[in-house]
């Protein structure tokens, strides 16, 4: 049952993370230009704050598609959007400086195992370059933001205590990080565990600094973005079309997908300042030049209705 207060907020912000969790890798078939198209059609259904691109979480390893030519071949950013990067490590941080880059994400594990799988460290290490990151960034106006994986479950360790993501949280705030995402890794948290991780964070950081990041593995995801919403979170991670996948779910869906996001913040009458049209031809883009289904239940259902009755015989 949906809070009734909820009736009450004006708006939602939504991260777009299609280019970064959706595409990364893929610089043998998706070039800059394919990057930049996407994005400019984003940002004119109204997503203003989207998450360009990432460098390798080890600094000696190239990025698949480089950040840098990205954000070149965009220009400049106006005032009212967020190009962000995912910046691992230190060295990336200092590539960014003379690109204009205003907007990073940090990236840290609740899982030690996951943390350095993924990161090449083990957890107090990356809070360590974390710190390092900002004391960098902080005077130089760029705003930070940090995305903490495996909140509920790592694909190593098994179930996440949610006193062990709080005391992550509770380090992160302390830094003085203006946002911390949570981000459901695995995609097979259930509103009840989601719920259960929320209010332990909630008791180390205030509502408006916590973010949501799902995947919709097990159809879970929409339930959990309700779930959230009830505990006053209002800042949403979605990927245009569902891209990116599941690793460790290989053949399910991955990201929930912004289409679905946009649909279910509407029917329970919240603003995001999106249009859901404009997000369907981004998705239809994407999808043609990656040949690929739309993994958007509301894209398939919508495409379906406006498509002329097909001939299957």
């Amino acid at each position: 049952m949906v809070d009734a207060s909820l009736e009450l907020v004006d708006s939602v912000q939504i991260t777009e993370l299609g280019m970064r969790d959706g595409l990364y890798g893929l610089s043998d078939t998706v070039g800059t230009l394919v990057h930049v198209n996407l994005i400019e059609l984003l940002e004119i259904a109204g997503l203003s704050a989207i998450e360009v691109g990432a460098f390798a979480p080890i600094s000696n390893m190239p990025s698949a598609t480089s950040p840098m030519r990205i954000l070149q071949a965009l220009g400049h950013t106006p005032a009212d959007r967020i190009r962000s990067v995912l910046v691992p490590h230190l060295n990336a941080l200092e590539q960014l400086r003379g690109a204009g880059c205003r907007d990073i994400t940090v990236p840290i594990a609740a899982s030690r195992t996951f943390c350095r799988a993924t990161l090449g460290c083990d957890i107090e290490e990356c809070l360590w370059r974390i710190s390092r990151i900002f004391d960098y960034a902080r005077p130089l106006g760029i705003s930070l933001r940090a995305r903490v994986s495996t909140v509920i479950e790592c694909p190593f360790e098994g179930p996440i205590a949610a006193q062990t993501v709080a005391a992550l949280v509770a380090r992160l705030q302390g830094m003085g990080c203006q946002q911390i995402c949570l981000e459901d890794t695995t995609g097979s948290g259930a509103p009840g565990a989601v719920g259960k991780v929320l209010r332990a964070c909630l008791m180390e950081a205030p509502m408006h600094t916590l973010a949501c990041h799902f995947h919709d593995t097990f159809g879970l995801a929409s339930a959990n973005v309700v779930e959230a919403l009830e505990h006053g979170i209002r800042t949403f991670d979605s990927a245009i079309s569902g891209l990116g996948g599941n690793p460790y779910f290989p053949g399910a869906a991955g990201n929930l997908a912004t289409e679905d996001l946009v649909y279910l913040l509407t029917g329970l009458g919240l603003d995001c300042g999106v249009d859901l049209h404009g997000l369907l031809l981004a998705g239809e883009y994407i999808d043609c030049m990656l040949e690929r289904p739309t993994e958007s239940r509301v894209a398939r259902a919508l495409r379906s209705r406006h498509r002329p009755p097909c001939a299957a015989r």
